[in-house]
């Protein structure tokens, strides 16, 4: 292991390209991989984290961190099936609702939907209609537009991918699974492909089939569903699979995953309108590579923003089951306050071992992208946090 990595406090504004470390309070998950990570975007920010699998098998509990405060807490929800690996999405839709589908347990994959009805806190399995795909772990290998989780490839057994090369569409909305019709030529069958949504489009990088680790990256629209390979250019990351992606604005991010020569501590921008690569590059110590984490994006309550007090918001998650999700979206301008910086926030391991992997949870940040002033002299910046496993 490296020098270790200078702490980070709430409240404390972050230099620009340096990783940092949180240190969360409270009982956090334990060590994990495959787990589901998404914002509830409750000001000053909550991440949950659901699901994962360590060594002994796969978990059904549910953690959220409060980000004013930096202190974990358990959701407290019932009824959801072990899994890793799985889709969780929550759609814009009033009343709120928490969707997963899919992963695996120790018994194989999964193909089935559950919602969490957020006014008792148990997790339901509704009726659904339509052909779903195929029972797969996904990793990170689907997006959500609106209301609607799109799917494509995912694992069948060991290093081999399903050989489905079909878009499935699930509509939350009238639960029911689709197939449309794609035009052009889609990307080859893989699993552990990185799936992201900007605007209306799916953007799909890398991922593994057998002994071949993939580099290339693929575009459908979901207002034409026609299939577009995009040249690449600039700094172009090498094959890689189990690897995490994140949104922020006209950027996709991704970081570690892993490649021909095993675990992988790089990170990527893609600027989606100029169609470049671009390699980041931080100040040392830098956290080791791993795979298969999850990641997201959240705001980080910086000196003077409205939410940098986490006390309040504390009070509420530890108040019952329901005001996690309804709470959640009446408060979704949590990234409008201009002291707040953006983050993506990753849940993940250490993995200088890829199959045999002990470790302990730690937090880390780096800064993506350095500050910059706008005509009214507020400062703004976009920043990544990882959740790193250190071998206990």
């Amino acid at each position: 292991m490296g020098a270790p990595l200078e702490p980070l406090e709430p409240g404390r504004r972050p230099q620009a390209a340096k990783w940092y470390r949180l240190r969360p309070c409270g009982a956090g998950p334990g060590g994990r991989v495959g787990p589901g990570c998404l914002l509830l975007p409750a000001r000053p920010g909550r991440v949950l984290l659901l699901g994962g699998a360590d060594t002994d098998g796969a978990f059904a509990d549910a953690h959220v961190l409060e980000l004013g405060s930096l202190r974990w807490a358990q959701a407290g929800w019932s009824g959801l099936r072990p899994r890793y690996e799985h889709a969780t999405f929550l759609p814009p839709r009033r009343p709120p609702r928490l969707w997963v589908f899919g992963g695996a347990d120790q018994a194989g994959n999964r193909s089935c939907v559950q919602a969490l009805d957020p006014e008792t806190g148990t997790w339901e399995s509704p009726a659904v209609a339509g052909t779903p795909p195929l029972p797969r772990t996904f990793h990170a290998s689907l997006a959500a537009v609106g209301d609607r989780l799109y799917v494509f490839g995912g694992g069948d057994k060991g290093v081999e991918p399903v050989q489905d090369q079909q878009l499935h569409v699930f509509d939350t909305a009238t639960c029911t699974w689709s197939q449309p019709d794609t035009r052009g030529d889609p990307p080859s069958p893989r699993h552990g492909h990185v799936m992201v949504a900007v605007g209306t489009k799916l953007l799909i990088h890398g991922g593994l089939a057998g002994d071949v680790f993939y580099d290339d990256l693929f575009c459908i629209d979901t207002a034409d569903l026609t299939w577009v390979k995009i040249p690449a250019s600039g700094d172009v990351p090498g094959g890689r699979a189990s690897h995490a992606s994140a949104v922020l604005r006209d950027h996709v991010y991704i970081f570690g995953g892993m490649g021909p020569a095993g675990a992988l501590d790089t990170t990527h921008k893609y600027h989606t309108g100029e169609q470049r690569w671009t390699l980041l590059r931080f100040e040392s110590p830098l956290p080791a590579g791993r795979l298969d984490h999850a990641m997201c994006v959240i705001p980080w309550p910086a000196p003077g923003s409205r939410g940098a007090a986490g006390e309040e918001a504390e009070e509420e998650l530890a108040g019952g089951k329901a005001d996690l999700l309804l709470g959640s979206q009446e408060e979704q301008g949590c990234g409008e306050d201009p002291a707040l910086h953006l983050l993506a926030l990753v849940f993940s391991c250490d993995a200088e071992d890829p199959i045999y992997i002990y470790f302990k949870g730690n937090f880390n940040l780096w800064d993506a992208t350095r500050s910059r002033r706008d005509s009214r002299q507020i400062e703004s910046s976009q920043k990544m946090i990882i959740l790193e496993r250190t071998p206990a």
